[in-house]
């Protein structure tokens, strides 16, 4: 075979996981059980690698107020000396199939959703989404207060989640999509939609659980629009761990940001990045005091669902956020042309009604965004350089990542002649 034909046949087998893996969220466990290669001092971070002097303000204080939740460090300025000194381990999530969406971080005791591709076989993991509250590690921020929601999760609501979940037999991903397609959701940014009925299948097995406050935690999800997301993520990463497995594959299969670099992985090089300058994300601001320079690049790992075809690769699916990027329907519609230009497949279980019932793209092929010089453009929320959020937006994918990319899979082409 040629090289071309070998790289053409491990693409077919990735496609094949994308649009026939199954992933189904099962449970919520403790990280440090279920996650592998974590151990009590390792924290788990978005995007791609990064030396400690470079992490951002955000990312530094969800580290050391993980560190300080987990019981390592008794100030955040110990726990910094700590990274520093190489005591505690800071590694990318998606290396580990776990999501940490904008400034999340995962430590050991933390409840994470598990996922499971009965397909194929693979496991993914995200935090849970802590709900609307603007002052969350999510965002970069740590004090007494957000300590205590923190204890919430782990000791109370991620137990009785995960009893719920186990309750009502696992909650099946993409059934949620396929039920919630034509209801506006592209489902990184914006998924209403999914999350409600999310809620439908979870409340009534959430009903037997023996809890004094069941109610609150019922509540607490119910009122919670974006929750999809971080199972959504869970889900996805079940079926990138298996794609990795896949040598010489150019299908993405892992992206996110760090606020310094953002990053792509490919299927066929498995947790390798390829980085390039983070892009600012543009699109509308919170605050009308914040500007441009208030901001960090890409950050987060929530656009690996745009890995699956969510977000920016099916822009049309959600008009309206589109619309909230400054976009209009015509730009939302050549968003998602862009990607199906460059993507190698289509999901079928979720037509978008005013898109002539067409499925959202996936599978990017990095042959195909340097070959037509077509650059995705990826949907996100944007962070402040003091932590917080500062909005969302949409930002184009850097063309030197899949050059990068490419690089990678062709020096593996060579290695394995040479073998």
């Amino acid at each position: 075979m040629t090289i071309e034909q070998k790289v053409n046949d491990a693409n077919n087998k990735v496609m094949n996981i994308l649009l026939h893996g199954r992933p189904v969220w099962q449970d919520v466990c403790p990280a440090g059980e279920v996650i592998p290669g974590m151990t009590p001092q390792t924290i788990l971070v978005p995007g791609p690698p990064l030396p400690f002097e470079q992490i951002t303000t955000p990312i530094r204080t969800s580290i050391c107020g993980a560190a300080v939740h987990e019981g390592l460090a008794s100030t955040t300025e110990e726990a910094w000396n700590m990274v520093l000194d190489g005591r505690l381990t800071i590694e990318p999530a998606q290396n580990h199939a776990c999501g940490c969406a904008a400034c999340m971080v995962v430590s050991a005791s933390m409840p994470v959703i598990v996922a499971r591709d009965p397909v194929f076989g693979g496991e993914g993991y995200a935090p849970i989404h802590p709900g609307p509250n603007p002052k969350t590690l999510r965002w970069g921020l740590y004090d007494a207060e957000v300590e205590r929601d923190l204890r919430w999760m782990r000791d109370k609501f991620g137990p009785a989640l995960g009893q719920a979940v186990r309750a009502a037999g696992g909650i099946d991903i993409v059934n949620v999509l396929a039920k919630t397609a034509g209801m506006g959701d592209e489902n990184h940014n914006r998924q209403p939609a999914a999350s409600m009925y999310l809620a439908l299948q979870l409340i009534p097995p959430f009903l037997t659980v023996d809890h004094p406050e069941r109610d609150e935690m019922i509540r607490f999800l119910a009122q919670n629009d974006r929750f999809f997301l971080h199972v959504m993520m869970a889900g996805v990463e079940a079926l990138t761990v298996e794609a990795k497995k896949v040598p010489l594959s150019t299908v993405m299969a892992g992206m996110g940001g760090n606020g310094v670099l953002f990053g792509i992985q490919m299927a066929g090089t498995g947790n390798r990045w390829y980085t390039a300058p983070a892009p600012v994300i543009e699109g509308m601001f919170l605050k009308p005091t914040t500007t441009k320079e208030d901001l960090l690049g890409y950050l987060g790992d929530s656009c690996v669902t745009e890995v699956y075809g969510l977000g920016g690769m099916s822009s049309i699916a959600g008009p309206a956020y589109a619309r909230f990027t400054g976009a209009s329907f015509a730009e939302a519609q050549d968003r998602t042309e862009k990607a199906r230009a460059v993507s190698l497949g289509e999901h079928t279980f979720a037509p978008i009604p005013w898109d002539d019932y067409r499925g959202f793209p996936v599978g990017i092929d990095a042959r195909k965004v340097v070959g037509y010089n077509i650059l995705p453009i990826s949907h996100g929320g944007s962070a402040l350089k003091t932590g917080g959020q500062a909005g969302a937006g949409a930002a184009e994918l850097p063309l030197d990542c899949f050059k990068a990319a490419l690089r990678g899979i062709r020096d593996q082409a060579l290695e394995n002649q040479q073998a």
